[in-house]
């Protein structure tokens, strides 16, 4: 029964993604940590079964859901904000070794401070 919360906030996290995603909101994912109510329990549970969610759903064919690094990281940022915990989302490019006019995206989370994602990437700043 503990465990009802975080399956419940990861569930829903997967959901709203690309409604955040697709939507005016995600510039706010991507300028700095939100003050949130703080939830009793381990986001990591929530981030798993929301990783779980969106792989999924991103199998049935006509949803807006993927499973992709932006998805993962807006959701995971929608869990850990959820909890309390400031993050936000970084999104970077860099130059693609298989094709020299082509580039790689990727997204990630830079928790509390601390980068979690690729510093081979230049970083994307929503612009003002």
């Amino acid at each position: 029964m503990k465990r009802l919360p975080q399956i419940a906030v990861g569930c829903l996290a997967a959901v709203r993604t690309p409604f955040w995603i697709h939507g005016p909101r995600l510039e706010t994912l991507l300028t700095g940590p939100a003050d949130s109510h703080q939830r009793s329990g381990s986001p990591g549970v929530a981030i798993r079964v929301s990783r779980l969610a969106l792989r999924m759903l991103g199998r049935l064919p006509l949803l807006p859901w993927r499973n992709t690094c932006l998805y993962r990281s807006v959701a995971e940022c929608l869990v850990l904000r959820s909890y309390g915990i400031g993050c936000r989302l970084q999104v970077g490019v860099k130059r693609a070794s298989s094709a020299p006019d082509s580039i790689d995206a990727h997204a990630w989370v830079l928790r509390d401070g601390e980068d979690l994602g690729s510093a081979s990437h230049t970083l994307l700043r929503p612009s003002p």
